[in-house]
């Protein structure tokens, strides 16, 4: 195994085995708002022969607010994004709806994580102009992982593109229901 890959193994791992010590999680979409950091990494295409696959990759600031609790979140995305040799700045509105939470089959019910379906636009400041989705894995109310394409419609591209994000935000705690 990779150095790399091995290292993600065993960050993810730390966190499974943290969230079994620690008392029941929220997982849903609370009230109030989260702000995330989000590292992209990707490639776009035209799918033709005469244009080339590029890399891109980016750094983007996501801050969003539940609008329905437990399922719905709205927000805005702004960033820096490197494409085509050369930095853009992309900007746009963004939604994350929950599908599901993910629990384990203890008596307890720990929720360690969620998915999501996300939506986004952003415009660039090199006349990129991109809709697109996909989807997110929120683990521990800190670390989201997700897969998103994008469709380039003024530059006739697609954006591929992979992330992680660190969630910026303070996590509820629980009142126990029976005290």
């Amino acid at each position: 195994m990779p150095i790399k890959t091995g290292a993600l193994v065993s960050i993810l791992l730390l966190f499974f085995l943290t969230a079994g010590a620690q008392k029941r999680q929220i997982t849903e979409f609370t009230k109030g708002g989260i702000l995330l950091v989000k590292l992209n990494n990707g490639f776009t295409t035209g799918f033709g022969a005469h244009t080339p696959d590029l890399y891109t990759g980016g750094l983007a600031l996501t801050p969003q607010v539940t609008v329905v609790p437990n399922r719905l979140r709205l927000g805005a995305n702004g960033g820096i994004v490197y494409n085509n040799k050369q930095l853009s700045g992309l900007f746009g509105p963004v939604a994350a709806l929950k599908l599901t939470d993910l629990r384990t089959n203890k008596p307890m019910a720990l929720a360690f994580g969620n998915l999501q379906l996300l939506a986004e636009a952003n415009w660039g400041t090199h006349h990129q102009r991109m809709a697109g989705g996909g989807i997110g894995l929120e683990l521990l109310q800190k670390i989201q992982l997700g897969l998103t394409t994008q469709r380039d419609y003024h530059l006739n591209r697609w954006w591929f593109q992979s992330f992680i994000a660190y969630q910026f935000n303070k996590t509820k705690k629980i009142k126990p229901q029976f005290e």
